[in-house]
Protein backbone atom coordinates (compact mmCIF):
# COMPACT_ATOMS: atom_id res chain seq x y z
CA UNK A 1 0.00 0.00 0.00
CA UNK A 2 1.65 3.33 -1.39
CA UNK A 3 0.50 7.23 0.22
CA UNK A 4 0.07 9.52 -2.80
CA UNK A 5 0.03 12.87 -1.30
CA UNK A 6 -0.76 15.67 -4.51
CA UNK A 7 0.38 19.30 -3.09
CA UNK A 8 -2.29 21.47 -5.67
CA UNK A 9 -2.35 24.88 -6.78
CA UNK A 10 -3.91 27.45 -9.01
CA UNK A 11 -3.06 30.79 -9.84
CA UNK A 12 -4.93 33.50 -12.23
CA UNK A 13 -5.67 37.28 -13.06
CA UNK A 14 -9.05 39.08 -12.95
CA UNK A 15 -9.24 42.41 -13.30
CA UNK A 16 -11.61 44.98 -12.41
CA UNK A 17 -12.47 47.23 -15.69
CA UNK A 18 -15.04 49.25 -16.50
CA UNK A 19 -17.60 47.75 -13.90
CA UNK A 20 -16.80 44.07 -14.86
CA UNK A 21 -14.04 41.48 -13.67
CA UNK A 22 -12.20 40.52 -16.59
CA UNK A 23 -10.78 37.67 -17.28
CA UNK A 24 -7.12 36.84 -17.71
CA UNK A 25 -4.95 34.11 -17.92
CA UNK A 26 -3.99 31.22 -15.37
CA UNK A 27 -2.22 28.18 -14.18
CA UNK A 28 -2.57 24.96 -12.64
CA UNK A 29 0.12 22.77 -10.86
CA UNK A 30 0.44 19.56 -8.60
CA UNK A 31 3.63 18.21 -6.95
CA UNK A 32 3.24 14.61 -6.10
CA UNK A 33 5.13 13.07 -2.96
CA UNK A 34 4.87 8.90 -3.22
CA UNK A 35 5.29 7.78 0.36
CA UNK A 36 6.64 10.90 1.25
CA UNK A 37 9.24 11.81 -1.22
CA UNK A 38 8.92 13.91 -4.34
CA UNK A 39 8.45 12.14 -7.34
CA UNK A 40 7.23 14.41 -10.34
CA UNK A 41 4.96 17.45 -11.00
CA UNK A 42 2.71 18.61 -13.71
CA UNK A 43 1.42 21.78 -14.94
CA UNK A 44 0.01 23.67 -17.64
CA UNK A 45 -2.73 26.95 -17.93
CA UNK A 46 -5.30 28.37 -19.63
CA UNK A 47 -5.54 32.40 -21.40
CA UNK A 48 -8.51 33.03 -20.29
CA UNK A 49 -9.81 31.94 -16.77
CA UNK A 50 -10.35 32.27 -13.03
CA UNK A 51 -8.39 31.08 -10.19
CA UNK A 52 -11.12 28.71 -8.67
CA UNK A 53 -11.08 27.36 -12.17
CA UNK A 54 -7.61 26.63 -11.83
CA UNK A 55 -7.51 25.43 -8.37
CA UNK A 56 -10.43 22.77 -9.36
CA UNK A 57 -8.41 21.70 -12.25
CA UNK A 58 -5.03 21.24 -10.21
CA UNK A 59 -7.28 18.77 -8.52
CA UNK A 60 -8.87 17.33 -11.12
CA UNK A 61 -5.13 16.56 -13.21
CA UNK A 62 -4.23 15.55 -9.46
CA UNK A 63 -6.67 12.97 -9.61
CA UNK A 64 -6.42 11.32 -13.20
CA UNK A 65 -2.56 11.46 -12.40
CA UNK A 66 -3.55 8.55 -9.35
CA UNK A 67 -6.09 6.57 -10.75
CA UNK A 68 -3.38 5.86 -13.90
CA UNK A 69 -1.01 5.01 -10.89
CA UNK A 70 -2.70 3.29 -7.88
CA UNK A 71 -3.28 -0.14 -6.88
CA UNK A 72 -6.29 -1.34 -4.33
CA UNK A 73 -5.58 -0.17 -0.90
CA UNK A 74 -3.30 3.13 -1.62
CA UNK A 75 -3.55 6.22 -0.18
CA UNK A 76 -4.44 9.40 -1.65
CA UNK A 77 -4.19 12.90 0.17
CA UNK A 78 -4.95 16.11 -2.27
CA UNK A 79 -3.34 19.20 -0.42
CA UNK A 80 -5.17 22.27 -1.19
CA UNK A 81 -4.60 26.09 -0.15
CA UNK A 82 -8.12 26.95 -1.55
CA UNK A 83 -10.80 25.68 1.39
CA UNK A 84 -12.98 26.74 -1.39
CA UNK A 85 -12.01 23.46 -3.10
CA UNK A 86 -12.07 21.59 -0.42
CA UNK A 87 -15.76 22.29 0.79
CA UNK A 88 -17.16 21.33 -2.35
CA UNK A 89 -15.81 18.07 -1.96
CA UNK A 90 -16.25 17.71 1.57
CA UNK A 91 -19.47 19.17 2.63
CA UNK A 92 -21.58 20.71 -0.37
CA UNK A 93 -21.08 18.22 -3.64
CA UNK A 94 -23.15 15.25 -2.17
CA UNK A 95 -26.07 17.81 -1.51
CA UNK A 96 -25.61 19.77 -5.19
CA UNK A 97 -25.55 16.23 -6.87
CA UNK A 98 -28.96 15.17 -4.68
CA UNK A 99 -30.74 18.09 -5.87
CA UNK A 100 -29.96 18.09 -9.32
CA UNK A 101 -26.92 19.52 -9.50
CA UNK A 102 -28.42 23.10 -7.89
CA UNK A 103 -27.67 25.05 -4.78
CA UNK A 104 -30.24 25.16 -1.96
CA UNK A 105 -31.10 28.30 -3.41
CA UNK A 106 -31.74 27.27 -7.14
CA UNK A 107 -28.78 28.96 -8.20
CA UNK A 108 -26.43 27.69 -10.55
CA UNK A 109 -22.84 26.06 -9.27
CA UNK A 110 -19.93 27.63 -11.07
CA UNK A 111 -17.50 25.46 -12.63
CA UNK A 112 -20.08 22.59 -12.67
CA UNK A 113 -18.33 20.76 -15.47
CA UNK A 114 -14.86 19.92 -13.43
CA UNK A 115 -16.53 19.77 -10.57
CA UNK A 116 -18.83 16.76 -11.86
CA UNK A 117 -15.64 15.17 -13.84
CA UNK A 118 -14.08 15.65 -10.20
CA UNK A 119 -16.84 14.09 -7.98
CA UNK A 120 -16.74 11.32 -10.95
CA UNK A 121 -12.86 10.51 -10.44
CA UNK A 122 -13.92 10.39 -6.54
CA UNK A 123 -16.25 7.67 -7.42
CA UNK A 124 -13.34 5.67 -9.27
CA UNK A 125 -11.22 5.63 -6.72
CA UNK A 126 -13.69 4.33 -4.26
CA UNK A 127 -14.46 1.55 -6.81
CA UNK A 128 -10.68 0.72 -6.81
CA UNK A 129 -10.88 0.62 -3.05
CA UNK A 130 -8.40 3.48 -2.48
CA UNK A 131 -8.65 5.98 0.43
CA UNK A 132 -9.66 9.50 -0.67
CA UNK A 133 -8.30 12.25 1.80
CA UNK A 134 -8.84 16.45 1.46
CA UNK A 135 -6.12 18.34 3.39
CA UNK A 136 -6.26 21.73 3.60
CA UNK A 137 -3.44 23.22 3.61
CA UNK A 138 -1.84 27.23 4.55
CA UNK A 139 -0.95 29.03 1.11
CA UNK A 140 2.11 31.37 1.08
CA UNK A 141 3.78 29.78 3.94
CA UNK A 142 6.58 27.59 4.70
CA UNK A 143 4.92 24.18 2.95
CA UNK A 144 7.69 23.34 0.44
CA UNK A 145 5.18 21.74 -1.77
CA UNK A 146 2.12 24.35 -1.65
CA UNK A 147 5.09 26.80 -2.78
CA UNK A 148 6.40 24.82 -5.40
CA UNK A 149 2.86 24.16 -6.66
CA UNK A 150 2.40 27.85 -6.40
CA UNK A 151 5.24 28.86 -8.31
CA UNK A 152 4.90 25.91 -10.91
CA UNK A 153 0.83 27.49 -11.74
CA UNK A 154 2.52 31.10 -11.69
CA UNK A 155 4.97 29.93 -14.29
CA UNK A 156 2.45 27.89 -16.17
CA UNK A 157 -0.10 31.07 -15.79
CA UNK A 158 2.83 33.27 -17.23
CA UNK A 159 3.49 31.15 -20.17
CA UNK A 160 -0.72 31.03 -21.17
CA UNK A 161 -0.23 34.66 -21.29
CA UNK A 162 2.60 34.60 -23.91
CA UNK A 163 1.36 32.01 -25.72
CA UNK A 164 -2.52 32.42 -25.40
CA UNK A 165 -2.78 28.29 -25.37
CA UNK A 166 -4.50 26.43 -23.18
CA UNK A 167 -2.49 23.34 -21.88
CA UNK A 168 -4.41 20.54 -20.48
CA UNK A 169 -3.52 17.60 -17.89
CA UNK A 170 -5.47 15.11 -20.19
CA UNK A 171 -6.01 16.68 -23.74
CA UNK A 172 -9.71 15.26 -24.41
CA UNK A 173 -11.19 16.37 -21.21
CA UNK A 174 -12.55 19.65 -22.69
CA UNK A 175 -12.89 21.21 -19.29
CA UNK A 176 -10.83 24.49 -19.82
CA UNK A 177 -11.11 26.97 -21.93
CA UNK A 178 -14.22 28.44 -23.84
CA UNK A 179 -15.10 31.34 -21.35
CA UNK A 180 -15.83 35.02 -22.19
CA UNK A 181 -13.46 37.31 -21.38
CA UNK A 182 -15.77 39.52 -19.04
CA UNK A 183 -17.21 37.35 -16.17
CA UNK A 184 -17.71 37.48 -12.47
Amino acid sequence: MAKYTYYTDGAATMNYKNGKYVREAGGWAFVLLIDNAEDSSHSGGCPLTTNNEMELYAIYASMKDFISKCESGDIVEICSDSGYCIDIFTKWAKNWQKRGWKKSDNKPIKNLKIIKSIWGLMDKINQKQCILKFIKVKGHSSNEYNNKADELAVNAKMDAFKTGKTTYFDENDGLLGGKSKYSN
